[in-house]
């Protein structure tokens, strides 16, 4: 059935449809754009924000300002629910082609600027990577899919995804071209990374040893990182096998209502390494597989490190400027000869 035929299964005008109709109809066309991951998301968001509040209307009746009411009363986090504006949008979209609205309602609506997230504060300090090292077993597979993550900067799905032959040893390089992940009825998937791109990280020496014990035994086509049995990975057996729950905190803790330290961090924690280590943006970037340089600078932490450049020579600039003060900041006494007096 084509987008733009605007007659449902049984004949009648799709015209004047409902949002609940129309996503029984076309959610098909939707999930079929966007990850499993984000599949799942989109669905839980559907069920719990979107179809209570929008199932029952026309979908030619929506407003952007209807959106923008909706987004502003539904519960739960900011990602939260902008994945139900997402569904939404993405519904409106095949809306558009079908011809069933004229423009698409979620585009435009005025959403509360945030503090940007302080992702390089989730990262792991030297010391705090230290005590990782002393939680985590002493050896085997749980432990190589860990240190893999922090060595590397992939995310847990792309460590899971790589493959014997994906290292080379010449270059000293991994090609990252596939992500494994459950899919939306929980089923294993294995497809391209969420940049769609491929890229290569670094083999760091730390990492040459996990890798060896890892394709011992091993085809060019197997996977690297594969469980005892030799399964899959992901992120509930992981934290199962190491009780990450209960130990996590003996690593790094935060704040009140911040979320406790999660498996994401880790890429976190390799991103503000690299450029401690003196990689530039670009080459983080571009190991990281970020699609704008904006998002990488964020690990740079340059705000911090352009006020400690600043305090030598803002500090000798002053004081080349102002002669008649102490280094405690007070100026010196005046005398009467001083004064004019």
């Amino acid at each position: 059935m084509r987008l733009d035929d605007t007659r449902g299964r049984d004949g009648d005008s799709a015209v004047g449809a409902t949002v609940g109709a129309l996503w029984d109809r076309y959610r098909v066309v939707v999930f079929s754009k966007i990850a499993p991951g984000t599949q799942r998301a989109y669905g839980y968001a559907w069920s719990m924000r979107v179809a209570p509040w929008f199932a029952h209307r026309p979908i030619d009746s929506i407003t952007t300002l209807d959106v923008e009411e909706a987004f502003a009363s539904w519960s739960g986090s900011e990602s939260t629910r902008a994945d139900a504006l997402g569904a939404l949008s993405a519904l409106c979209r095949v809306a558009v082609k079908g011809g069933l609205i004229a423009s698409n309602p979620c585009v435009g609506i005025d959403r509360r600027r945030g503090q940007a997230a302080d992702v390089a504060g989730r990262a792991l300090t030297l010391t705090e990577y230290e005590r990782l090292l002393d939680v985590l077993p002493p050896s085997g597979p749980y432990r190589r899919f860990v240190l893999a993550m922090v060595y590397t900067g992939c995310r847990l799905g792309e460590v899971a995804g790589l493959r014997v032959g994906d290292v080379d040893w010449a270059e000293r390089t991994i090609k990252v071209s596939r992500t494994a992940s459950p899919g939306f009825r929980g089923e294993l998937v294995v497809g391209p990374t969420k940049g769609r791109r491929t890229r290569s990280v670094p083999v760091v020496d730390q990492l040459v040893p996990i890798l060896r014990e890892a394709s011992e035994g091993k085809g060019e086509h197997e996977y690297l990182f594969t469980g005892p049995r030799g399964g899959f990975i992901n992120s509930k057996n992981l934290s199962r096998a190491l009780g990450w729950h209960s130990i996590r905190d003996g690593v790094k803790t935060f704040g009140p209502g911040e979320r406790a330290l999660h498996w994401h961090d880790l890429r976190h924690t390799a991103a503000v390494f690299f450029f401690d280590a003196g990689l530039p943006a670009p080459d983080v970037q571009a190991i990281l597989g970020h699609s704008s340089l904006l998002v990488t600078q964020l690990y740079a932490d340059t705000r911090r490190l352009a006020a400690r450049r600043a305090v030598p020579a803002l500090s000798q600039f002053l004081g080349s400027q102002s002669r008649g003060q102490l280094g405690g900041g007070e100026s010196a006494a005046k005398s009467a000869s001083d004064l004019g007096i």
